[in-house]
């Protein structure tokens, strides 16, 4: 029998293949899944992330900061391919309503609007799903705990109250008649209405705030900028009443059918007459999308008295910023940061056990924003620390100064997204070596079992050979992930040469087939 020509079989096979593609092409669209991604072994979009960077859709001001991200094509694509080409996997719009001039725009004006001139709502849906396209995810960072002086919605409540009406928009907001009246709601250790916090003067910052265009009081709690830059005060918005929760709700519906792949949700221990029951049902509404949702509480977990295994376990929040590591508006409270200007790993280690650690242990992840050193030695130690610690890195800077990945950063993040020991799941031990005080080792832990892997990482401006205890690490073989050499092993344990600020990584295998032991005088 006479074979099939290649040109009947493609005309078989073709429409075949067509037909496969475009059902996948449907499936991953219903789903909403980014497709050319590393393997995540069927984890959470951002259990495995690297790295996320902060942008803004404003465009930039003295009062809008952060980097410009266009609706427009092609430069949107071509912004989105260069982060990617970077390490960075996802990125976070901030402030995305239409916004005032306060905290880069979070000061919403409109809640279901983007600025004027900026583009549309379809055009934000088609950013959302070319960045899906590149195996990129994007979330917002959003605060739902004040509007801005000259919000449409406020100065309506304003009218209302003024004319005696109650309004769907006056039970937005906290009125009073006298300026002495006592706080509007109540307050303890995880949601605050005026607590007593060190160096927190709570009368000169919340209080009620005179309004003339109402004729009354209203509750506030954060200084701001009108329209003109002169200082205001923003009006609170009153969680304690059903007509704002249901109104927030709306809010995080109408961005989250965006396909958006979570929120970070602004200054949340603030909102006045927020509890846990208010917080229960904006996690349902956070989680009624379909996927996986960072779902994150910006400030929750770093005020020493909301334990953040609380926002985890009770709160169901899926991540938080690492204020184990640093709590960049308290100077004390800084220890990555003081690690690294003294080169010491003590503090870095101590505050990986009393804050990530735990933190990783009740089912959250960490997410760190990278922080800022003039020397670019230290700027590269603290960003590999990141990379090799389990913790998301934040590109959170603003245009002010250029905030991307340091050189040699971004192979970096690029491997981290392909190893599970290196997932913000995954767990750690800190490893002796015979220069503890300016090296620091961890052996690293796949929460599945699959791998494990050893970094060490040299705190010190000079370069430093050190022995790492492989006693301490039942193991044959060491792999360097960034050359793909084999180490060799001495009788006293593995040799390594670390330039200054420098790092290896290895994978740690039990495996002694591919290792060379050699005497010790030999070396």
């Amino acid at each position: 029998m006479k074979s099939p020509s290649r040109k009947v079989l493609a005309a078989f096979l073709i429409p075949g293949f067509l037909a496969a593609a475009s059902l996948l092409s449907q499936s991953r669209e219903a789903r909403k899944e980014p497709a050319s991604e590393p393997a995540r072994h069927g984890l959470p979009w951002y259990v495995a992330a690297s790295a996320i960077h902060r942008v803004a859709l404003k465009p930039a001001t003295k009062y809008w900061r952060f980097e410009h991200l266009s609706l427009h094509e092609p430069e949107a694509s071509a912004q989105l391919r260069a982060w990617k080409s970077e390490g960075i996997d996802a990125i976070e719009i901030f402030a995305p309503e239409e916004g005032g001039n306060s905290y880069d725009g979070l000061d919403a004006k409109s809640r279901f609007a983007l600025d004027p001139g900026i583009g549309t709502m379809d055009d934000l849906r088609r950013l959302v799903k070319n960045a899906h396209s590149m195996g990129m995810r994007v979330v917002t960072f959003q605060n739902l705990g004040y509007a801005a002086i000259d919000a449409p919605q406020f100065t309506k409540a304003e009218d209302d109250v003024r004319a005696g009406r109650v309004s769907r928009e006056t039970q937005f907001f906290y009125w009073s008649e006298k300026s002495d009246a006592p706080p509007p709601a109540g307050g303890n250790s995880y949601f605050f209405v005026r607590p007593a916090l060190p160096g927190y003067d709570p009368s000169k910052a919340e209080f009620w705030q005179w309004s003339d265009r109402a004729q009354r009081y209203y509750w506030t709690r954060w200084p701001g900028k009108d329209a003109n830059g002169d200082t205001t005060h923003l009006p609170q918005y009153n969680w304690s009443s059903a007509a704002w929760p249901a109104e927030a709700a709306r809010v995080v519906r109408f961005w989250m059918d965006t396909g958006l792949d979570g929120m970070v949700i602004d200054a949340v221990n603030w909102y006045a007459g927020y509890d846990w029951a208010k917080n229960a049902a904006l996690i349902a509404e956070l989680r009624g999308s379909t996927g996986d949702k960072l779902l994150l509480p910006e400030g929750g977990g770093a005020f020493h008295s909301d334990d953040p295994v609380g926002w985890i376990r009770d709160g169901r929040w899926t991540a938080l910023y690492d204020y184990g590591l640093d709590i960049w508006w308290e100077r004390e409270s800084r220890p990555m940061y003081q690690s690294i200007q003294n080169g010491d790993p003590a503090l870095f280690e101590q505050a990986l056990r009393s804050y990530h650690d735990r933190v990783v242990a009740s089912g959250g992840i960490l997410v760190q924003p990278v922080l800022e050193f003039d020397d670019p030695g230290k700027q590269q130690l603290g960003e590999a620390l990141l990379a090799t610690s389990g913790d998301m890195l934040c590109y959170c800077g603003t245009n002010e100064r250029a905030f991307r990945p340091a050189p040699g950063i971004g192979a970096l993040l690029k491997l981290k997204a392909h190893h599970p020991a290196l997932y913000q799941n995954s767990a750690r031990r800190r490893i002796a070596t015979s220069d503890d005080a300016h090296v620091y080792a961890a052996l690293r832990y796949a929460a599945d079992g699959s791998e494990r892997i050893l970094s060490v990482v040299n705190f010190s401006a000079q370069s430093i050979s050190v022995e790492i205890d492989t006693g301490a690490i039942h193991a044959g073989r060491y792999e360097n992930l960034e050359s793909g050499e084999s180490a060799v092993l001495t009788r006293t344990g593995l040799h390594l040469e670390l330039p200054a600020y420098g790092h290896r990584i290895y994978r740690v295998t039990e495996s002694a087939n591919d290792l060379r032991t050699i005497p010790e005088k030999a070396q």
